[in-house]
């Protein structure tokens, strides 16, 4: 690979789109920067040519956490063309009774992830006059429901900010959209939507428009487009990949 490939950064890479998105990018001549990837996504990269920095420890609630993945990609590769960050925390219940430190919690998560995240990589991206970030939230941030409150208003603001954050850096060079997700075939909805049942997975898909869950794949194909420059024009924009289920 050469010295001017491009370079792509992801966070939280040891599962949901993580694992695929890296194979993707990588598959489209990126270089990467993983945040906590599993070991043997790394050996299995490695193995099929990729160049790959680690960062094993960052908390991405904080502006030191965020700045230190980017500086990652910046000292190892000399630039950042593509940021892929996924943020948040699920907090569920009754708004009446919700827990301070739930309140807390998602905050931290949902919004703080967001801005340190945007904060940290823009300004490289920015004085580069070229890059392009996709902000992870949720599908729930378009559509309230009852006893989820206090997450999808979070993802809500978090969507907000990333399109205005988008909007205000059109002109330089950058795009900045969001992709917010449900219904996704992965072990933490799995699990915590009691979708391992075959029975209960039924009546979950039924809830779909288009009555199944989406696969990890289709979500890093999907985003790479947003990812990899081949298509600029799209930014400040929210993308629901939620099967029609927030239209």
């Amino acid at each position: 690979m050469t010295s001017d490939a491009p370079v792509a950064l992801i966070t939280q890479c040891a599962d949901y789109v993580g694992p695929a998105l890296a194979r993707v990018l990588h598959g489209s001549g990126h270089r990467l920067v993983l945040h906590q990837p599993r070991q043997d996504l790394v050996d299995e990269l490695t193995a099929a040519g990729a160049e790959v920095a680690v960062v094993e420890r960052a908390d991405l609630t904080t502006a030191e956490g965020n700045q230190l993945v980017v500086d990652t990609a910046l000292d190892r590769f000399g630039r950042l063309d593509a940021a892929c960050f996924v943020t948040g925390f699920i907090v569920v219940g009754r708004f009446v009774g919700a827990k301070v430190e739930d309140w807390e919690l998602v905050k931290r998560a949902n919004l703080d992830m967001v801005f340190w995240a945007l904060q940290s990589a823009l300004p490289p991206m920015v004085e580069a006059g070229r890059g392009q970030i996709v902000v992870f939230t949720s599908a729930t941030g378009a559509k309230p429901e009852p006893k989820v409150s206090l997450y999808s208003s979070t993802r809500a603001g978090a969507n907000a900010l990333v399109r205005a954050v988008g909007l205000e850096h059109a002109a330089d060079g950058v795009t900045v959209n969001a992709i917010g997700t449900n219904y996704m075939d992965f072990p933490g909805f799995l699990h915590a939507s009691g979708a391992t049942d075959p029975e209960r997975r039924a009546k979950i898909e039924a809830q779909v428009p288009m009555r199944r869950l989406g696969t990890m794949d289709e979500l890093a194909e999907f985003t790479a487009v947003l990812l990899d420059g081949r298509s600029r024009f799209q930014t400040g924009q929210f993308f629901s990949f939620s099967g029609g289920w927030s239209a």
